[in-house]
């Protein structure tokens, strides 16, 4: 027995647990440096300052103007807000107007999930078609949060939107053993979410956890980003996380984009009950996913194109 009256573990499995935790405060150290992340450009530390500072009801102009020295940032945010997506084709002119419409926190998101996906494009054969299944996860969680009449529909989506950017952290940081884990998840038939922890021992909404909380991202996008597999653990955000996870799932179904592997998840049984949801909001909320889907792509062809 211990001196705390215990027994002692058996000393292999000291022995493992103790090169399980070194292992995962390396990998933990080696994602938190993220030295391949991009320096975000000066006019998004200029938008992030400016908030930080006079917050985000008086700044909305000066937010506007620190964008429209950004041509690529600025044709991205009007592109968006000009889609089918939300509904207002061809009315919104200025970067002003779209910030009352988007908010902050979702152009902040965009912003950041954008640049990151604009560096990380065409580099790791394990990323092709993550940034489209990102995207589709964005549009099932907007159809998705107004068919169950939530409120703050824009900020979902930005969530489902970066829900996946810890893989894409994974996959530049260790862009071999990435590559494993997605041939793993493919061969073996398990989600790529069980394949990293066999293989890495950490998963990628561990990392995306660890991300936001870097870049200082508001709640209401970093605890959907961080639980979208355990919505019950964000806490008062559980009604967006269990919406991010649920729209995951909805857009693996529809077979738009690649996550990582070619098996469907299971699904929370906690967030589909918390949801209040049944078979036929999810048929409507699938209905207009099909409908807003079609209708953005035609008339954005994506974001990540701007």
């Amino acid at each position: 027995m211990s001196l705390l009256g215990r027994a002692a573990p058996a000393p292999e499995q000291s022995a493992e647990a103790l090169i399980d935790d070194l292992g995962r405060r390396m990998l933990k150290r080696r994602v938190d440096a993220l030295k391949s992340l991009p320096t975000f450009p000066e006019s998004v530390i200029r938008i992030n300052q400016i908030i930080t500072q006079d917050g985000p009801k008086e700044s909305l102009r000066k937010i506007a103007d620190a964008i429209e020295t950004d041509p690529v940032l600025c044709a991205r945010i009007l592109r968006l807000v000009n889609s089918a997506f939300y509904g207002v084709s061809g009315a919104i002119a200025t970067v002003f107007d779209a910030l009352l419409m988007l908010g902050l926190d979702i152009v902040k998101g965009l912003i950041l999930s954008t640049t990151v996906s604009d560096v990380f494009a065409g580099r790791n054969a394990a990323l092709n078609g993550l940034w489209e299944h990102s995207y589709g996860a964005a549009v099932a969680a907007g159809a998705l949060a107004r068919t169950l009449g939530m409120s703050k529909v824009e900020e979902i989506s930005a969530a489902a939107l970066m829900h996946d950017i810890g893989k894409m952290v994974l996959a530049s940081q260790l862009e071999d053993e990435y590559r494993a884990v997605v041939a793993h998840a493919v061969e073996r038939r398990c989600t790529v979410r069980q394949a990293e922890r066999q293989l890495l021992g950490v998963t990628h909404d561990e990392i995306g956890h660890w991300l936001v909380l870097r870049w200082k991202l508001p709640s209401s996008l970093a605890e959907p980003i961080a639980w979208h597999h355990e919505p019950a653990k964000a806490g008062r955000f559980t009604d967006s996380a269990a919406v991010v996870h649920v729209a995951d799932l909805m857009i693996r179904g529809y077979g738009f984009g690649f996550a990582g592997d070619r098996v469907m998840p299971a699904l929370d049984d906690a967030a589909w009950r918390h949801l209040g949801l049944n078979a036929d909001k999810l048929r409507t909320a699938v209905r207009r996913l099909q409908l807003d889907l079609h209708e953005a792509l035609r008339n954005v062809h994506l974001i990540a194109g701007a």
